[in-house]
Protein backbone atom coordinates (compact mmCIF):
# COMPACT_ATOMS: atom_id res chain seq x y z
CA UNK A 1 0.00 0.00 0.00
CA UNK A 2 1.51 3.35 -1.08
CA UNK A 3 -0.09 6.55 0.21
CA UNK A 4 1.83 9.83 0.07
CA UNK A 5 1.82 10.98 3.66
CA UNK A 6 4.19 11.71 6.52
CA UNK A 7 2.46 8.95 8.50
CA UNK A 8 4.21 5.55 8.15
CA UNK A 9 2.77 3.41 5.37
CA UNK A 10 2.14 0.33 7.51
CA UNK A 11 0.26 2.40 10.09
CA UNK A 12 -2.03 3.85 7.40
CA UNK A 13 -2.61 0.38 6.05
CA UNK A 14 -3.60 -0.98 9.46
CA UNK A 15 -5.94 1.96 10.06
CA UNK A 16 -7.59 1.52 6.65
CA UNK A 17 -7.94 -2.22 7.20
CA UNK A 18 -10.16 -1.63 10.23
CA UNK A 19 -12.50 0.82 8.52
CA UNK A 20 -15.96 -0.13 7.20
CA UNK A 21 -16.37 -0.61 3.46
CA UNK A 22 -18.48 2.54 3.01
CA UNK A 23 -15.71 4.71 4.50
CA UNK A 24 -13.10 3.15 2.23
CA UNK A 25 -15.26 3.82 -0.83
CA UNK A 26 -15.35 7.51 0.13
CA UNK A 27 -11.60 7.62 0.76
CA UNK A 28 -10.94 6.30 -2.73
CA UNK A 29 -11.89 9.75 -4.01
CA UNK A 30 -9.24 11.53 -1.94
CA UNK A 31 -6.32 10.86 -4.26
CA UNK A 32 -4.95 8.52 -6.88
CA UNK A 33 -2.65 6.90 -4.32
CA UNK A 34 -5.59 6.21 -1.99
CA UNK A 35 -7.53 4.66 -4.86
CA UNK A 36 -4.61 2.41 -5.80
CA UNK A 37 -4.04 1.42 -2.19
CA UNK A 38 -7.63 0.47 -1.46
CA UNK A 39 -8.08 -1.46 -4.72
CA UNK A 40 -4.82 -3.38 -4.20
CA UNK A 41 -5.57 -7.17 -4.05
CA UNK A 42 -3.28 -7.54 -1.02
CA UNK A 43 -5.25 -4.91 0.86
CA UNK A 44 -8.47 -6.79 0.05
CA UNK A 45 -7.16 -9.83 1.95
CA UNK A 46 -5.94 -7.72 4.88
CA UNK A 47 -9.28 -5.91 5.17
CA UNK A 48 -11.21 -9.20 4.85
CA UNK A 49 -9.13 -10.71 7.67
CA UNK A 50 -10.06 -7.84 10.00
CA UNK A 51 -13.72 -8.01 8.94
CA UNK A 52 -13.86 -11.73 9.66
CA UNK A 53 -12.51 -11.05 13.14
CA UNK A 54 -14.84 -8.19 14.04
CA UNK A 55 -17.72 -7.80 11.58
CA UNK A 56 -19.25 -11.18 10.77
CA UNK A 57 -22.92 -10.79 9.94
CA UNK A 58 -25.88 -12.67 8.55
CA UNK A 59 -27.76 -11.66 5.43
CA UNK A 60 -31.47 -12.46 5.17
CA UNK A 61 -33.36 -12.60 1.89
CA UNK A 62 -36.76 -11.06 2.57
CA UNK A 63 -38.03 -10.96 -1.01
CA UNK A 64 -36.97 -12.30 -4.41
CA UNK A 65 -38.68 -9.69 -6.62
CA UNK A 66 -37.74 -7.00 -6.03
CA UNK A 67 -34.67 -8.42 -4.34
CA UNK A 68 -34.71 -7.34 -0.69
CA UNK A 69 -31.79 -8.17 1.59
CA UNK A 70 -31.22 -7.35 5.25
CA UNK A 71 -28.07 -7.74 7.35
CA UNK A 72 -27.88 -8.73 11.02
CA UNK A 73 -24.80 -7.71 13.01
CA UNK A 74 -23.62 -9.31 16.25
CA UNK A 75 -20.90 -8.43 18.72
CA UNK A 76 -20.03 -10.52 21.76
CA UNK A 77 -23.06 -12.70 21.02
CA UNK A 78 -25.46 -9.73 21.10
CA UNK A 79 -27.53 -8.25 18.25
CA UNK A 80 -26.03 -4.79 17.71
CA UNK A 81 -29.05 -3.19 16.09
CA UNK A 82 -32.21 -3.88 14.15
CA UNK A 83 -31.75 -5.47 10.69
CA UNK A 84 -30.28 -3.10 8.10
CA UNK A 85 -31.65 -3.21 4.55
CA UNK A 86 -28.86 -3.65 2.00
CA UNK A 87 -28.98 -1.64 -1.20
CA UNK A 88 -28.09 -3.98 -4.09
CA UNK A 89 -27.28 -2.88 -7.65
CA UNK A 90 -30.32 -1.50 -9.47
CA UNK A 91 -30.30 -4.34 -12.01
CA UNK A 92 -31.17 -6.79 -9.22
CA UNK A 93 -34.40 -4.88 -8.64
CA UNK A 94 -35.60 -5.69 -12.16
CA UNK A 95 -38.23 -8.09 -13.47
CA UNK A 96 -36.31 -11.25 -12.49
CA UNK A 97 -36.98 -13.14 -9.29
CA UNK A 98 -33.69 -13.83 -7.49
CA UNK A 99 -32.69 -16.42 -4.91
CA UNK A 100 -29.51 -16.51 -2.80
CA UNK A 101 -27.49 -19.68 -3.33
CA UNK A 102 -24.14 -18.83 -1.70
CA UNK A 103 -22.02 -16.34 0.22
CA UNK A 104 -18.24 -16.08 0.40
CA UNK A 105 -15.81 -13.27 1.33
CA UNK A 106 -18.51 -10.60 1.23
CA UNK A 107 -19.84 -11.68 -2.16
CA UNK A 108 -23.26 -13.25 -2.75
CA UNK A 109 -24.18 -15.66 -5.53
CA UNK A 110 -27.77 -15.49 -6.73
CA UNK A 111 -29.76 -17.27 -9.39
CA UNK A 112 -32.84 -16.25 -11.31
CA UNK A 113 -35.88 -18.46 -11.64
CA UNK A 114 -35.41 -20.43 -14.88
CA UNK A 115 -36.95 -18.41 -17.71
CA UNK A 116 -36.18 -18.03 -21.40
CA UNK A 117 -32.71 -16.92 -20.22
CA UNK A 118 -31.19 -18.26 -17.00
CA UNK A 119 -28.78 -15.95 -15.16
CA UNK A 120 -26.51 -16.18 -12.16
CA UNK A 121 -25.51 -13.02 -10.31
CA UNK A 122 -22.23 -12.47 -8.47
CA UNK A 123 -22.80 -9.38 -6.34
CA UNK A 124 -21.07 -7.46 -3.58
CA UNK A 125 -23.92 -5.49 -1.94
CA UNK A 126 -21.48 -3.39 0.13
CA UNK A 127 -20.04 -1.73 -2.98
CA UNK A 128 -23.03 -2.30 -5.30
CA UNK A 129 -20.99 -4.20 -7.85
CA UNK A 130 -22.59 -6.93 -9.96
CA UNK A 131 -21.46 -9.49 -12.51
CA UNK A 132 -24.20 -11.26 -14.51
CA UNK A 133 -23.29 -14.77 -15.66
CA UNK A 134 -25.24 -16.76 -18.24
CA UNK A 135 -25.80 -20.44 -17.52
CA UNK A 136 -23.40 -22.62 -19.54
CA UNK A 137 -24.37 -23.80 -23.02
CA UNK A 138 -26.29 -27.03 -22.62
CA UNK A 139 -27.94 -29.67 -24.73
CA UNK A 140 -31.00 -29.38 -22.48
CA UNK A 141 -34.19 -27.46 -23.16
CA UNK A 142 -35.41 -24.95 -20.58
CA UNK A 143 -39.04 -25.22 -19.49
CA UNK A 144 -39.89 -21.96 -17.69
CA UNK A 145 -43.35 -23.09 -16.60
CA UNK A 146 -41.83 -26.01 -14.70
CA UNK A 147 -38.69 -24.17 -13.59
CA UNK A 148 -36.40 -26.95 -14.78
CA UNK A 149 -34.48 -28.36 -17.74
CA UNK A 150 -35.34 -31.35 -19.91
CA UNK A 151 -33.00 -33.47 -22.00
CA UNK A 152 -33.72 -34.66 -25.56
CA UNK A 153 -34.83 -38.05 -24.19
CA UNK A 154 -37.50 -36.33 -22.06
CA UNK A 155 -35.68 -36.68 -18.70
CA UNK A 156 -36.13 -33.76 -16.32
CA UNK A 157 -32.89 -32.22 -15.05
CA UNK A 158 -32.35 -30.27 -11.82
CA UNK A 159 -29.41 -28.03 -10.95
CA UNK A 160 -27.32 -27.88 -7.76
CA UNK A 161 -25.20 -24.73 -7.39
CA UNK A 162 -22.11 -24.14 -5.24
CA UNK A 163 -20.19 -20.88 -4.82
CA UNK A 164 -16.76 -20.29 -3.30
CA UNK A 165 -13.29 -18.77 -3.49
CA UNK A 166 -10.05 -20.29 -4.80
CA UNK A 167 -7.38 -18.74 -2.57
CA UNK A 168 -4.51 -20.04 -4.74
CA UNK A 169 -5.64 -18.06 -7.79
CA UNK A 170 -7.68 -15.40 -5.90
CA UNK A 171 -10.71 -16.34 -7.97
CA UNK A 172 -14.42 -16.68 -7.24
CA UNK A 173 -15.88 -19.85 -8.75
CA UNK A 174 -19.30 -21.44 -9.29
CA UNK A 175 -19.90 -25.17 -9.66
CA UNK A 176 -23.16 -26.44 -11.17
CA UNK A 177 -24.24 -30.07 -11.13
CA UNK A 178 -26.91 -31.11 -13.62
CA UNK A 179 -28.57 -34.33 -12.48
CA UNK A 180 -31.64 -36.37 -13.33
CA UNK A 181 -34.44 -35.58 -10.89
CA UNK A 182 -35.77 -39.10 -10.42
CA UNK A 183 -32.68 -41.32 -10.76
CA UNK A 184 -30.10 -38.95 -9.22
CA UNK A 185 -27.66 -39.68 -12.07
CA UNK A 186 -25.30 -36.84 -12.87
CA UNK A 187 -25.53 -35.65 -16.46
CA UNK A 188 -22.94 -32.88 -16.38
CA UNK A 189 -20.75 -30.76 -14.08
CA UNK A 190 -19.45 -27.31 -15.03
CA UNK A 191 -17.25 -24.80 -13.19
CA UNK A 192 -17.26 -21.05 -13.80
CA UNK A 193 -14.21 -18.84 -13.14
CA UNK A 194 -14.83 -15.14 -12.51
CA UNK A 195 -11.24 -14.21 -13.47
CA UNK A 196 -11.45 -16.10 -16.76
CA UNK A 197 -15.15 -15.34 -17.28
CA UNK A 198 -15.55 -18.84 -18.69
CA UNK A 199 -17.09 -22.23 -17.98
CA UNK A 200 -15.18 -25.53 -18.04
CA UNK A 201 -15.90 -29.21 -17.39
CA UNK A 202 -13.74 -30.58 -14.52
CA UNK A 203 -11.88 -33.81 -15.14
CA UNK A 204 -12.56 -35.54 -11.81
CA UNK A 205 -16.31 -36.16 -11.55
CA UNK A 206 -17.59 -39.04 -9.35
CA UNK A 207 -19.45 -41.82 -11.12
CA UNK A 208 -22.19 -41.99 -8.50
CA UNK A 209 -25.89 -41.45 -8.02
CA UNK A 210 -26.80 -38.84 -5.41
CA UNK A 211 -29.93 -37.23 -4.08
CA UNK A 212 -28.75 -33.78 -2.98
CA UNK A 213 -30.22 -31.59 -0.27
CA UNK A 214 -30.37 -27.82 0.10
CA UNK A 215 -28.39 -27.15 3.34
CA UNK A 216 -24.88 -26.37 2.10
CA UNK A 217 -21.85 -24.29 3.05
CA UNK A 218 -18.41 -23.16 1.89
CA UNK A 219 -15.51 -23.71 4.30
CA UNK A 220 -11.85 -22.94 3.57
CA UNK A 221 -12.12 -23.09 -0.20
CA UNK A 222 -14.42 -26.11 -0.40
CA UNK A 223 -18.17 -26.48 -0.82
CA UNK A 224 -20.22 -29.09 1.07
CA UNK A 225 -23.63 -30.65 0.38
CA UNK A 226 -25.76 -33.19 2.23
CA UNK A 227 -26.17 -36.13 -0.16
CA UNK A 228 -27.79 -39.54 -0.13
CA UNK A 229 -26.29 -42.29 -2.24
CA UNK A 230 -29.02 -43.85 -4.38
CA UNK A 231 -27.05 -47.11 -4.54
CA UNK A 232 -26.17 -47.57 -0.85
CA UNK A 233 -29.08 -45.46 0.52
CA UNK A 234 -26.61 -43.91 2.94
CA UNK A 235 -26.44 -40.25 4.02
CA UNK A 236 -23.07 -38.53 3.72
CA UNK A 237 -21.47 -35.18 2.88
CA UNK A 238 -20.07 -34.38 -0.55
CA UNK A 239 -17.19 -31.89 -0.83
CA UNK A 240 -16.06 -29.92 -3.88
CA UNK A 241 -12.58 -28.36 -3.65
CA UNK A 242 -12.54 -25.07 -5.60
CA UNK A 243 -8.75 -25.12 -6.02
CA UNK A 244 -8.32 -28.73 -7.16
CA UNK A 245 -11.81 -28.84 -8.72
CA UNK A 246 -12.32 -32.34 -7.34
CA UNK A 247 -15.06 -34.10 -5.34
CA UNK A 248 -14.72 -36.13 -2.13
CA UNK A 249 -17.27 -37.94 0.05
CA UNK A 250 -17.20 -37.54 3.86
CA UNK A 251 -18.90 -39.88 6.35
CA UNK A 252 -21.41 -38.71 8.91
CA UNK A 253 -20.69 -38.95 12.68
CA UNK A 254 -20.99 -42.55 13.84
CA UNK A 255 -23.68 -41.62 16.38
CA UNK A 256 -26.13 -40.43 13.73
CA UNK A 257 -29.10 -42.71 13.10
CA UNK A 258 -31.47 -41.59 10.33
CA UNK A 259 -34.40 -43.25 12.13
CA UNK A 260 -33.85 -41.20 15.29
CA UNK A 261 -32.92 -37.78 14.00
CA UNK A 262 -32.48 -35.42 11.10
CA UNK A 263 -29.83 -33.15 9.61
CA UNK A 264 -30.49 -29.45 10.03
CA UNK A 265 -27.50 -27.56 8.67
CA UNK A 266 -23.90 -27.60 7.58
CA UNK A 267 -21.97 -24.53 8.69
CA UNK A 268 -18.60 -22.94 9.34
CA UNK A 269 -17.61 -22.32 12.95
CA UNK A 270 -14.08 -21.11 13.78
CA UNK A 271 -12.95 -21.95 10.26
CA UNK A 272 -14.06 -25.58 10.46
CA UNK A 273 -16.90 -27.60 9.00
CA UNK A 274 -19.73 -27.99 11.51
CA UNK A 275 -22.86 -30.08 11.47
CA UNK A 276 -26.12 -29.55 13.35
CA UNK A 277 -28.25 -32.60 14.20
CA UNK A 278 -31.72 -32.82 15.72
CA UNK A 279 -32.15 -36.09 17.63
CA UNK A 280 -35.70 -37.22 18.46
CA UNK A 281 -36.99 -38.15 21.89
CA UNK A 282 -38.68 -41.15 20.30
CA UNK A 283 -39.55 -42.28 16.79
CA UNK A 284 -43.17 -41.07 17.03
CA UNK A 285 -42.31 -37.55 18.19
CA UNK A 286 -41.25 -34.61 16.02
CA UNK A 287 -40.24 -32.65 19.12
CA UNK A 288 -36.48 -32.70 19.51
CA UNK A 289 -34.78 -34.46 22.40
CA UNK A 290 -31.50 -32.65 21.72
CA UNK A 291 -29.94 -30.25 19.27
CA UNK A 292 -26.30 -31.23 18.77
CA UNK A 293 -23.43 -29.48 17.00
CA UNK A 294 -20.49 -31.49 15.72
CA UNK A 295 -17.23 -30.08 14.33
CA UNK A 296 -14.83 -31.74 11.90
CA UNK A 297 -11.37 -31.92 13.51
CA UNK A 298 -8.23 -33.61 12.19
CA UNK A 299 -9.15 -36.68 14.23
CA UNK A 300 -12.74 -36.77 12.93
CA UNK A 301 -16.14 -35.52 14.14
CA UNK A 302 -16.15 -34.08 17.69
CA UNK A 303 -19.37 -33.13 19.51
CA UNK A 304 -19.28 -29.49 20.66
CA UNK A 305 -22.52 -28.91 22.55
CA UNK A 306 -26.08 -30.08 23.15
CA UNK A 307 -29.18 -27.86 23.43
CA UNK A 308 -32.45 -29.11 24.90
CA UNK A 309 -34.57 -29.50 21.78
CA UNK A 310 -37.96 -29.86 23.47
CA UNK A 311 -38.44 -26.07 23.30
CA UNK A 312 -37.60 -26.07 19.57
CA UNK A 313 -40.56 -27.88 18.05
CA UNK A 314 -39.63 -28.53 14.43
CA UNK A 315 -36.54 -26.27 14.27
CA UNK A 316 -34.76 -25.35 11.05
CA UNK A 317 -31.24 -23.96 11.21
CA UNK A 318 -30.85 -21.00 8.87
CA UNK A 319 -27.16 -20.24 9.38
CA UNK A 320 -24.41 -20.16 11.98
CA UNK A 321 -21.11 -18.42 12.63
CA UNK A 322 -18.55 -18.36 15.44
CA UNK A 323 -20.90 -16.66 17.90
CA UNK A 324 -24.54 -17.16 16.97
CA UNK A 325 -26.81 -19.70 15.33
CA UNK A 326 -30.04 -18.63 13.60
CA UNK A 327 -33.02 -20.96 13.93
CA UNK A 328 -36.61 -20.83 12.74
CA UNK A 329 -39.58 -22.88 13.96
CA UNK A 330 -42.35 -24.40 11.87
CA UNK A 331 -44.81 -23.46 14.62
CA UNK A 332 -43.76 -19.80 14.75
CA UNK A 333 -43.46 -18.30 11.26
CA UNK A 334 -42.21 -14.75 10.93
CA UNK A 335 -39.78 -15.26 13.80
CA UNK A 336 -36.19 -16.40 14.07
CA UNK A 337 -34.26 -17.49 17.15
CA UNK A 338 -30.71 -16.46 18.00
CA UNK A 339 -28.84 -19.18 19.85
CA UNK A 340 -25.74 -17.91 21.68
CA UNK A 341 -23.08 -20.57 21.02
CA UNK A 342 -21.33 -19.66 24.29
CA UNK A 343 -24.23 -19.65 26.76
CA UNK A 344 -26.72 -21.64 24.58
CA UNK A 345 -29.39 -19.08 25.46
CA UNK A 346 -32.19 -18.44 22.94
CA UNK A 347 -33.57 -15.03 21.93
CA UNK A 348 -36.63 -14.52 19.74
CA UNK A 349 -36.66 -11.92 16.96
CA UNK A 350 -39.42 -10.96 14.53
CA UNK A 351 -38.67 -10.75 10.79
CA UNK A 352 -40.66 -9.53 7.79
CA UNK A 353 -40.55 -12.77 5.83
CA UNK A 354 -42.29 -15.86 7.18
CA UNK A 355 -39.40 -18.19 6.28
CA UNK A 356 -36.39 -16.09 5.21
CA UNK A 357 -33.28 -17.44 3.55
CA UNK A 358 -30.14 -16.71 5.58
CA UNK A 359 -26.40 -16.91 4.92
CA UNK A 360 -23.30 -15.79 6.79
CA UNK A 361 -21.88 -12.57 5.39
CA UNK A 362 -18.84 -10.33 5.91
CA UNK A 363 -18.75 -6.88 4.23
CA UNK A 364 -15.68 -6.66 2.00
CA UNK A 365 -14.06 -4.99 -1.02
CA UNK A 366 -14.24 -8.19 -3.08
CA UNK A 367 -14.55 -7.80 -6.89
CA UNK A 368 -13.81 -4.09 -6.47
CA UNK A 369 -10.89 -4.43 -8.87
CA UNK A 370 -10.32 -6.92 -11.64
CA UNK A 371 -8.61 -9.35 -9.24
CA UNK A 372 -8.86 -10.21 -5.54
Amino acid sequence: MRVENSVPEDLIENIFAKLPVKSLIRFMCLSKSCYQAITDPQFFHLHLHHSNQSNKQFVLQISGRPLTLQSLSFCHHQLLREPVTLDPPILLLSVWRWKMVGSCNGVLCLTTSPQSIHYLGIVNPSIKKLKLVLFPNLEYSLYPSKGRYRSVDGTYISTEIGFGFDSCTSDFKIVIIFREIYSGRWRQVQVYSLRKNAWKVPSNVPNSLYDMYDPQVVVNGAFYWFVNSVISDCLSILMFDFTEETFKEIKMPDCFDEDRGELLRLGEVKGKLSLLLLLYLDEDSSAGDSLEMWMMEDSGWIRQFVVNGSQLYGPTCLAMNDEVMLLSKYSNVGHILFCDLKTLELTDHEVEEQRPLALTYTPSLAILGEEN
